[in-house]
């Protein structure tokens, strides 16, 4: 076990994190796509808790020659993590715990952990988990650590998105379920006949589903405007449709307030659509047209419209009639902002999540 500095955090009273996260924290309103790290880690600070971020080794590829070297990368990183996480508890003393953000980083933060006698806790979404729990060939190309996915030991925080992903952690008694959160306020804009997309423009989210839907929405109402935030692989098919308006990514406030302006947004992934997006939009009475898949109708409830999976005809229908019917619009985007209410803000769940984490450190496990 590696040496103590003369002053421990038990005599300093200081809670010491080692962050395990290819992410550099920033300002919630700042980053680019979901904030929760950010939160956590404003959050942590607040608290006078000291943080040092551990930085995996990431090979800096395009997206297919990337998949084919993780399983190098996970290799890589069960040596690295601990060396890096040894070195920094050196100079700075031994973590209260070990916070691992990143899945393919679980083992080599297990072994930190261990080594360091500290407490560990892990964020898992289970978005890959839903792909793969049937198929043991996509298990193997996409989540190489499955096997320890809503197994480890320590605490496991896992967000529900509608994938269902929770019932995979049924046998972990250190879990702790998250529910997807939302902005403790949104803009007040007036709302346009606007439709929107926003997530990653890939065939694993959707991205290939709406840019049908969207044409088929064009046919039926071809005065409506299409917001699409986000960038990815699919950006060429969308740019070759003059009409839709690619926003790119934006900071995480300027996307709330563009899905804030649209009558309508777009839930068309594969595995499970009560997103982060889609909590967003319906805090702003913009009203998800989401596919049936996973749990997605029991998290949006009357909050939206749920249609058949993968079912686009009936899709761009009802996105349709949310842009032209302004009664039936002005009942669905109501019911959107009540149902929205039933979850809790970012500042809330961050809360959850550190008053659990205080408790492991109490524990000493």
């Amino acid at each position: 076990m590696i040496r103590e500095r003369a002053t421990s955090n038990e005599e300093l009273g200081t809670t010491r994190v080692f962050l395990v996260s290819p992410w550099e924290e920033s300002d919630p309103k700042e980053v680019r796509g979901a904030p929760d790290i950010a939160y956590l880690v404003q959050g942590m600070r607040r608290k006078g808790w000291e943080l040092r971020r551990i930085g995996p080794v990431e090979f800096r590829l395009p997206p297919v020659p990337r998949l084919l070297l993780l399983r190098l990368e996970i290799i890589l990183n069960l040596l690295v993590v601990p060396w890096r996480g040894l070195s920094l508890s050196r100079r700075f003393g031994k973590p209260s715990m070990v916070v691992c953000l990143d899945g393919k980083l679980v083992p080599g933060a297990i072994v930190l952990s261990s080594l360091t006698r500290s407490g560990f806790a892990k964020f898992q979404h289970g978005i890959k988990d839903y792909l793969t729990r049937k198929n043991r060939f996509l298990a193997f190309l996409l989540n190489p650590d499955v096997i320890l996915n809503y197994r480890t030991g320590g605490r496991l925080f896992a967000v529900e998105d509608g994938s269902g992903a929770w019932e995979l952690g049924k046998k972990n008694r250190n879990m702790v379920k998250l529910s997807q959160a939302r902005p403790s306020s949104v803009p007040d804009v007036p709302k346009e006949k606007a439709f929107a997309f926003c997530g990653r423009l890939h065939g694993i989210k959707g991205a290939a589903s709406f840019l049908r839907v969207a044409r088929l929405v064009r046919e039926r109402v071809p005065s409506a405007d299409c917001l699409v935030i986000g960038t990815g692989p699919l950006v060429r098919e969308f740019r070759r449709e003059a009409w839709i308006n690619l926003l790119g990514e934006l900071p995480h406030d300027e996307a709330v307030s563009q899905l804030a302006k649209a009558r309508a947004l777009c839930a068309t992934a594969p595995y499970g659509n009560f997103t982060l997006p889609v909590l967003e939009a319906m805090s702003s009475g913009t009203v998800p047209v989401a596919f049936g898949v996973g749990w997605t109708r029991e998290m949006i409830g009357d909050g939206g419209v749920v249609v058949p999976h993968l079912d686009e005809e009936t899709m761009a229908r009802e996105l349709a009639r949310l842009l032209e019917d302004d009664e039936f619009f002005r009942e669905k985007s109501r019911a959107a902002l009540e149902r929205a209410k039933a979850f809790p803000t970012w500042e809330q769940r961050t809360g959850e999540i550190l008053d659990s984490l205080e408790a492991l450190c109490s524990a000493g496990s």
